[in-house]
């Protein structure tokens, strides 16, 4: 008894640590992929952004968001770009990004929401 407590405590203090290196290694990706238009600190205000009609690019800190409600969806729109989705044909897929580096980029977005 005293050992599998012993292994749910573990489990339980490594899932906050496991969310952190998630969304730092997400904050990566997205410096590479996303920061041109939204930002370096995801408020829509990115170097490409500057170039284009006002409203077009979406500050990452506000909401709610007409897709990327939770997410998956979110996950499903970096997946597949905008145009897919009816949504904004500017927002590019993610190409080749993994599953795993979609996770990533997903949790350090979701962090910037305030």
């Amino acid at each position: 008894m005293h050992r599998a407590a012993t292994i749910v405590l573990a489990a339980l203090l490594f899932i906050p640590l496991t969310s952190r290196a998630d969304a730092a290694k997400g904050k990566t990706s997205y410096d590479q992929r996303c920061a041109s238009c939204h930002g370096p600190t995801g408020a829509g205000d990115g170097p490409v952004a500057a170039s284009l009609p006002p409203g077009t690019v979406r500050n990452l800190h506000t909401g709610p968001f007409k897709f990327a409600t939770d997410a998956a969806k979110l996950k499903e729109l970096l997946q597949k770009g905008g145009a897919a989705l009816g949504l904004n044909p500017l927002m590019p897929p993610a190409a080749g990004a993994s599953d795993e580096e979609l996770g990533h980029l997903v949790e350090y977005v979701m962090s910037l929401r305030k």
